[in-house]
């Protein structure tokens, strides 16, 4: 019986550091944001529907879809980020039921920052959230996404608070300080859930 759990929080929290602990220990960790490039592939039914609905601005001159000027669109319009995610999330369901499928590890990681609102937290026999203060995010995303200041804010204030994440999940990791912190946490989480 394989046991599968859930990583989420908002950007920036440190989530793929979690997935990594999960991953050092032989767990078979599933990116969302990886499957959510791969449903968007040209010619894929997600493609399709998203040139449909947001148009020629978010198609870049190899006709596949330009990221950047999808968030653009999406983090300043709430309405627009729940059509993105009416589009994409049953895809990403489908994807991701299929990879848990053929799986041969006991310990599955969904990677996920919209686990909650996808529906995919029903899959889940755990949920861990990872959340961390605004500003340190902020730093985050900025060197991790190379973003300039304002793009960075305009993608936090598009995401739920904290406390959505912290009261749905079993686990929550506060992360506004070092590496090291987060591993020794996660490791902690690690044994509680391999002793269930």
């Amino acid at each position: 019986m394989k046991k599968i759990i859930g990583i989420t929080g908002p950007s920036g929290a440190g989530k793929s550091i979690v997935s990594k602990a999960f991953k050092d220990i032989g767990a078979r960790v599933l990116d969302t944001d990886l499957t959510a490039r791969k449903i968007v592939e040209i010619g894929k039914p997600a493609y399709n529907e998203i040139r449909e609905f947001f148009g020629e601005d978010v198609i870049d001159e190899r006709n596949e879809i330009n990221r950047k000027a999808l968030a653009k669109i999406v983090f300043n319009s709430p309405e627009a980020l729940h059509k993105l995610n009416t589009i994409t999330h049953k895809y990403i369901e489908e994807e991701i039921k299929e990879e848990i499928k053929n799986a041969k590890e006991y310990i599955i990681v969904i990677d996920a920052p919209a686990l909650f609102e996808s529906g995919i937290d029903k899959m889940c026999d755990k949920i861990i959230c990872v959340t961390a203060e605004k500003n340190v995010r902020k730093i985050r995303i900025m060197s991790r996404d190379n973003l300039e200041e304002t793009s960075a804010e305009e993608r936090i204030n598009a995401q739920k608070e904290d406390e959505f994440y912290i009261t749905k999940s079993d686990y929550h990791i506060e992360n506004n300080d070092n590496e090291d912190g987060l591993i020794k946490r996660a490791k902690q989480i690690i044994k509680e859930v391999q002793s269930e």
